[in-house]
């Protein structure tokens, strides 16, 4: 909502008292959830009001189950994980004590640093918030704020998926921007890819960051996964 108090004499009331406020700005109020909200969208659970996820492998969050569950060669021929199976692979800082997949531990985190060795998960995303910057738009001042994802995956299963690419990370690499590109998340506008880079450790593991980017303004709705 717009900020009463822009260009309204302060009173003791008022949250920058004793300061005149004179221009509309954000404050960045629900920006930090936007990494919890963006993973769980993209393992596209029921969501309890009748919406039944689809199986079919030509929509990319589909794709993406599939590839971050199955480490078995043609993971895209193998059955459709079950929201249980999914919810498994997600590390929720909400219920930090909820247990992993035994075989596979967790594969999804909306923060960057993780404990959990790569050895362990053989692949993962992971969905932080990084450098942010101001834009001026109408009078208002806008936080272009980065989000970043980080795919990686073990050589070993890198080149087993049977798709066109020949690569599994840039198989979650295209899933991903296919199901974000253009989407609202709460921002004041889509979120747009910035670039994308290749990553390596020079042993085991392999894959790409995307950088990407969403708007934030004053009167932005303040998100919250429910």
């Amino acid at each position: 909502m717009a900020d009463k108090w822009v260009d309204a004499a302060p009173t003791m009331e008022s949250p920058y008292y004793p300061y005149r406020k004179v221009v509309e700005a954000d404050t960045l109020a629900g920006m930090e959830q936007i990494p919890y909200i963006i993973c769980r969208y993209l393992m596209d659970l029921p969501d309890g009001k009748g919406y039944i996820p689809p199986t079919d492998v030509k929509y990319p969050r589909a794709r993406l189950k599939k590839l971050l569950y199955w480490d078995c060669p043609l993971p895209l021929n193998q059955p459709m994980p079950t929201p249980l199976q999914i919810r498994q692979l997600f590390f929720d800082p909400e219920n930090p004590d909820r247990p992993p997949d035994p075989e596979r531990g967790y594969r999804i985190f909306p923060q960057n640093t993780v404990q959990q060795s790569l050895a362990n998960s053989k692949s993962l995303v992971r969905v932080y918030l990084s450098d942010a910057s101001v834009l001026e738009r109408n009078g208002m001042f806008i936080t272009r704020q980065d989000v970043v994802f980080d795919i990686v995956v073990n050589v070993g299963i890198e080149s087993n998926t049977g798709m066109t690419a020949s690569s599994r990370a840039y198989d979650i690499l295209q899933c991903i921007k296919e199901a974000t590109a253009g989407v609202n998340f709460g921002g004041v506008g889509p979120m747009t890819m910035r670039r994308i880079t290749k990553i390596d450790d020079e042993r085991y593991n392999l894959g790409y960051k995307m950088y990407t980017y969403i708007d934030w303004a004053g009167d932005a709705p303040n998100p919250y996964f429910t």
